[in-house]
């Protein structure tokens, strides 16, 4: 036998050295190497050259495709012999020693295609291909899990319609007979070929025991190519469809066609469902680019009859099964009804009005039943619902920028964990594995993450999307209704709601990652109406009414805790001020108020203890999420009156309308009782501001002093200067014809228009500038795959990521996850516990000892990863360091080591037995409180 390896290359030197060593190691040597190098922009041509000699490289045009390359391979060579192979190898594809042997092992004269077993490259254990084949939607199906790790349980040779070219032997014969299609550059070529082969009669045979590592560079999005282009997903989809159109039966190709039209148009529905525009915009455009070119299907179906021998019957059994597809779910289609009953609203007014003149003005649950019935009429007869419905597409425009593929993350805001079991572990576990590990008590807003993202079907990511991209329509929502019960006025209940609703955009607190300022806005409105029906009038409602405001409490305080004082401090007023001017008042008040603050505190135990000996002060008056205290401008007092509390907002001289207006309410003596009420808590949002304006907390995690993001005490302010304004503004038009033309009805119209316009302003803002800021999507891991998933499998195989520089300083992360997600923050051991590994990396950036990586492993540390860009002494003495090998970085200028012993974690009681039991307590205290909150329920009459 005589086997020619044919290797093509394209911008491959990052991985042609050990393809190289690989084809030269193989201890069935091949005869003759020929090279393709199709003008690679990097040094692929001299390696080439250099490794193989000057005749064994040949030059391919810079846009020719993979069959014109290894067409131009296949001219040069002699004049074939009897029984000769060539044997396709990718650039990005390393073969075993032993791959040739193997294979050529399996030949057989009915067999003309051979291929291996493909693992991923640089993992070396995941399998990715044992032979491939297509379902009839255009799914290229391997027979694989996701991420399956080679075990042998798939150890077995059989027929199969086709096999990866990175690897791929074939007879020298078959392949100048049926060639590669050239209307196919890149993707799909192993399928093409594979079907003409089996209609030809050949048989394809895939080989285990020969195993060849592939990086699959181009379909990873890894190298770009003028072939791929920058859409390469597109270039895939067509590929696909182009392969099931010219290879299937020719009776059959009406109904195919209509088939992938409509599956098509399925996906993308699906892509735009699950915020994939790029996938969506991909899939159109390949079926638009295959079906307007349809001389290009009669074309290449003419090209397979010339070869075809065998009907296609004989082929039919090496395709996916048909019920395949349907598995997948990618021909699932449904049809969305929807219909709009415009009496709906006609009768939801008859029973208010019927209601009101039998019973009187209705209580709260019968109001809150009222408030949600008939929706759908209310989007067409109400203007308020149409208000919501345009906020709700403006959350949509003002988020463009942040629609696409990754996790959102940025500023303080920390990429959420791939599902909702990673927070529930989180939050019940006693010992982190973070670092060095910890036992710093779990913070309490990771117990309602997790319940959301349940809901969710474990969509963590859903929750953290759902929450800023409709922060703005939720928080208005929640003041209208709140602002609809203190004020007669739907129309200033409205304009108050929308004020509200900007507040988490104008303030900066969307565009910078502050998720507790953005769950604040929104439950704040709903704290406040819970608050309201304390003072009801039976012992019931009052009861409930504690309950609830405790429960809203708690939720807003576990993601900002300073809002726990600060309710502290109103209620405290509140019932100050009753027991001085009305005794019954206090009276009732009294156990309402103390028993919402106290179940609420008592929701956030064993947090609100036990983090005082970790964190101290620092956790009461930091947010979740970090701290990002960069981000935070120096304020003053104009910042600190109009809301402004970071740099991301909208200017502030948005807000001066509502500022003067709230001023002017205290003008309007028959409301001005209830103006006084929303200005003290005005005022005690800018006290608190002025006394925290200029404070530093030092974090224990890291030991540095960091500023106090100010979103929460602001908020108080602008959402308590928009109530003044929404209570004084209720018939202000009827107030001012009252009197006498004069200076009154000039002003009072001058700060109507004034207050008006703010939020009119403030949409406009929000919807041209959109929520450009900190935040992006961005993949989770900002380390290397191969290290992140030896972590996934041990955790003892740390991986410690140092930045810095011996001038600026240095940092660093001890790592068992692919990344810190959001929660883990909270939870970092503190640095006198990180003491042993902050003297390491001093050493490792000084002058390092011998038992610099003995320590190291110790630790659990078995990678060390420094991105760029990367200090020369720490990269000097690392490369010089005993027991530490450099690894590969595959982000530019970075670098990475891994230690040449296995890493160890000590196996002693690391504590915390107790932490997971008193969160079930409190997970129990949730429900019970949840349970005396609800509505009572009433008997009937007999």
């Amino acid at each position: 036998m005589k086997v020619t390896a044919l290797l093509v290359s394209h911008d491959g030197a990052r991985w042609l050295p050990a393809v190289l060593d690989g084809i030269e190691s193989q201890t069935r040597p091949v005869d003759a190497v020929v090279a393709v190098d199709t003008s690679s922009s990097d040094n692929s041509g001299e390696l080439l050259r250099e490794r193989l000699g000057q005749d064994a490289v040949l030059a391919g045009q810079p846009l020719a495709p993979y069959s014109a390359a290894v067409a131009r391979g296949l001219s040069v060579l002699p004049p074939a012999v009897e029984d000769e192979w060539v044997w396709l190898i990718h650039d990005d594809s390393n073969p075993a020693p032993d791959a040739l042997e193997h294979l050529l092992a399996a030949a057989a004269p009915d067999i003309a295609v051979l291929g291996p077993k493909l693992r991923e490259w640089p993992s070396l254990r995941r399998l990715l291909e044992l032979g491939v084949t297509i379902s009839g939607t255009g799914r290229r199906e391997t027979g694989l899990e996701r991420g399956e790790y080679d075990q042998g349980q798939h150890d077995r040779k059989r027929d199969v319609l086709a096999v990866n070219t990175a690897g791929m032997l074939v007879r020298r014969t078959v392949l100048e007979t049926i060639g590669f299609d050239e209307r196919l550059p890149i993707f799909g070529n192993d399928l093409d070929f594979g079907w003409r082969a089996a209609r030809a009669g050949h048989r394809t045979v895939v080989v285990p025991d020969a195993v060849v590592f592939h990086a699959e560079a181009a379909h990873r999005g890894v190298r770009r190519t003028p072939l791929t282009g920058k859409r390469f997903h597109r270039v895939e989809r067509e590929a696909a469809l182009y392969t099931l159109l010219v290879n299937g039966p020719g009776r059959g190709l009406p109904w195919r066609l209509l088939r992938l039209l409509l599956g098509s148009l399925v996906r993308v529905l699906g892509f735009l469902l699950v915020r994939a525009p790029g996938e969506a915009y991909d899939e159109l455009s390949a079926v638009a680019r295959v079906y307007l070119r349809p001389d290009r299907i009669i074309a290449g179906r003419a090209a397979r009859r010339r070869t075809a021998t065998v009907p296609h019957a004989r082929v039919k059994q090496l395709l996916a099964p048909a019920w395949l597809p349907y598995r997948h779910g990618l021909d699932f289609v449904s049809d969305v009804a929807s219909a709009v009953v415009n009496q709906a609203a006609d009768l939801t007014a008859a029973r208010r009005e019927r209601t009101l003149a039998e019973t009187g003005p209705v209580d709260e649950d019968t109001q809150n039943l009222d408030d949600d019935t008939g929706l759908v009429a209310r989007l067409v007869v109400s203007p308020v619902a149409w208000v919501f419905a345009g906020l709700m597409l403006l959350a949509l425009l003002g988020m463009r920028g942040h629609i696409g593929s990754g996790f959102l993350s940025g500023g303080a805001l920390l990429p959420p964990p791939d599902g909702a079991g990673y927070w529930w572990s989180r939050a019940f576990e006693g010992w982190h594995d973070l670092g060095v590990g910890s036992t710093v008590p779990s913070p309490p807003y990771l117990l309602p993450l997790a319940g959301a993202a349940t809901l969710m079907l474990g969509k963590a990511w859903l929750v953290v999307d759902l929450l800023f991209f409709f922060a703005v329509p939720a928080a208005a929502w929640g003041a209208f209704r709140f602002l609809r019960r203190v004020t007669d006025s739907w129309h200033s209940a409205l304009w108050g709601g929308v004020a509200y609703g900007l507040l988490p955009v104008l303030s900066g607190a969307v565009q910078q990652g502050r998720i507790g300022t953005v769950v604040v806005a929104v439950v704040l409105p709903w704290l406040a109406h819970a608050a309201l029906f304390l003072a009801s009038e039976t012992q019931d409602r009052r009861s409930r009414a504690s309950y609830r405001t405790a429960l809203w409490l708690a939720l807003g305080a576990a993601f900002a805790p300073l809002l726990l004082p600060l309710a502290v401090v109103v209620a405290a007023g509140v019932l100050g001020w009753c027991y001085s001017q009305n005794r019954g008042a206090f009276d009732e008040l009294r156990r309402p108020v103390l028993a919402a603050v106290s179940v609420a505190a008592a929701l956030l135990l064993p947090w609100a203890l036990l983090t005082w000996s970790h964190d101290g002060i620092s956790s009461w008056l930091l947010e979740a999420g970090r701290p990002a205290s960069e981000l935070i401008g120096s304020l003053s007092a104009w910042d600190i009156v109009l809301g402004r509390p970071g740099e991301s907002g909208a200017p502030a001289w948005l807000s001066v309308g509502i500022a003067v207006a709230a001023a002017f309410a205290l003008a309007r003596t028959d409301t001005r009782s209830r103006v006084l009420a929303a200005w003290s808590v005005l005022l005690l949002g800018l006290l608190a501001t002025a006394v925290l304006a200029g404070a530093r907390v030092s974090l224990a995690a890291t030991g540095t002093e960091e500023r106090i993001w100010l979103g929460v005490p602001l908020l108080l302010v602008q959402g308590a200067a928009i109530a003044a304004v929404a209570i004084a503004g209720t018939g202000i038009r009827e107030q001012l014809a009252e009197h006498a033309f004069g200076w009154r009805q000039p002003v009072g119209a001058a700060v109507a228009v004034l207050a008006v316009v703010t939020p009119a302003v403030g949409l406009a803002w929000w919807a041209f500038s959109g929520a450009d800021g900190e935040i992006d999507r961005g993949p989770v891991s900002a380390v290397p795959e191969y290290m992140t998933d030896a972590v996934s499998r041990d955790v003892a195989q740390g991986i410690l990521v140092v930045r810095g520089s011996q001038s600026a300083g240095f940092r660093y992360l001890l790592l068992r996850e692919p990344g810190l997600r959001l929660g883990d923050d909270a939870v970092l051991p503190s640095a006198n516990d990180q003491g042993p590994l902050s003297e390491v990396v001093g050493d490792l950036a000084g002058v390092p000892g011998e038992s610099a990586a003995e320590s190291l492993r110790t630790l659990g540390v078995q990678f060390v990863y420094a991105p760029a860009p990367v200090d020369q002494q720490l990269s000097g003495n690392l490369d010089s360091l005993a027991g530490v090998a450099p690894a590969s970085a595959l982000a530019p200028g970075s670098r990475a080591w891994r230690l040449e012993d296995e890493a160890t974690l000590s196996d002693e009681d690391r504590g915390g037995a107790l932490h997971p039991w008193l969160v079930a307590l409190q997970c129990l205290g949730v429900v019970v409180a949840g349970v005396f909150a609800a509505p009572t329920r009433r008997r009937a009459e007999r």
